[in-house]
């Protein structure tokens, strides 16, 4: 006997009305389970489509908390970030005078724009 014909003696498979047709509840099974999905891959989708600020913004947003802060913080904030953001640039941007000698005061704007700009510039490392 060959497997065809051995399969052709069984009795076909018999299953109850119910189970063969698709209604209504079953709908309400799979929109549940889509819904359910849904609300479980939300926050995780999200975490690697949410937008990240640029370092152009965060460089802004933190030279403006920079100026609420007295000279002398201010001024080694600002030293940090330009080291940070482009090391090359940091001799150049702080006059000697302002930072050895207190009685000289600091102007703040050449070296918030060095940082700005460095913060601009994109860099491959």
């Amino acid at each position: 006997m060959t497997p065809e014909d051995l399969l052709a003696l069984l009795a076909p498979v018999r299953i109850p009305a119910g189970f063969a047709a698709f209604g209504w509840r079953d709908a309400l099974l799979f929109a549940a389970l889509g819904i359910a999905t849904a609300l479980l891959l939300a926050p995780v989708l999200r975490l690697f489509s949410a937008r990240r600020p640029s370092k152009r913004q965060q460089a802004a947003t933190e030279v403006a908390r920079l100026r609420q802060l007295d000279p002398e913080a201010r001024m080694v904030g600002l030293a940090r970030m330009l080291r940070r953001l482009d090391p090359a640039a940091a001799a150049r941007a702080f006059p000697d005078d302002s930072l050895y000698n207190p009685q000289i005061p600091a102007d703040f704007g050449p070296m918030e724009h060095a940082v700005l700009a460095a913060a601009r510039v994109r860099r491959t490392q």
